[in-house]
């Protein structure tokens, strides 16, 4: 009587199991690097919202020494003041007053725009204050 080897049959039930677990490391990497670039996306987004709020405080700051300017010595003209504060005057003829600008960076792309609006009685508001990128100003 002859002796017969062992067979190792690999049956259909073998393969599949091999073949989920690849797809369960393929997926699994997948998402691994899905994960790391949303972690880098939403870090990006963090220092953004936060450089931006940093930039309107000091545009908030710089408002008061706007505001501070104006109130100041009356010996010397407005403009005279503002130009010496590093304050920029536009002409601008739909506002009756002066009309001042100021930037305020942000980051190394974008800017805050500050327009302020002072009146005939002193009175210092702000018209409205846009962020521009460094490339449109």
């Amino acid at each position: 009587m002859r002796r017969r080897r062992p067979v190792v049959s690999i049956g259909i039930v073998s393969l599949i199991t091999v073949f989920s677990i690849l797809i369960l490391a393929v997926f699994s990497v997948l998402s691994l690097s899905g994960s790391r670039s949303d972690s880098v996306l939403s870090d990006t987004a963090a220092r953004a919202v936060s450089d931006y709020y940093a930039a309107e405080a000091q545009a908030e700051q710089r408002l008061q020494e706007l505001s501070a300017t104006v109130a100041g010595d009356a010996k010397i003209p407005l403009s005279e003041r503002l130009e010496a504060a590093g304050f920029e005057i536009a002409a601008d003829a739909s506002y009756p007053g002066m009309v001042v600008l100021y930037y305020t960076p942000v980051d190394n792309r974008r800017i805050l725009r500050t327009t302020v609006g002072i009146d005939e009685q002193g009175k210092v508001e702000r018209l409205y204050r846009q962020t521009i990128s460094i490339g449109q100003q």
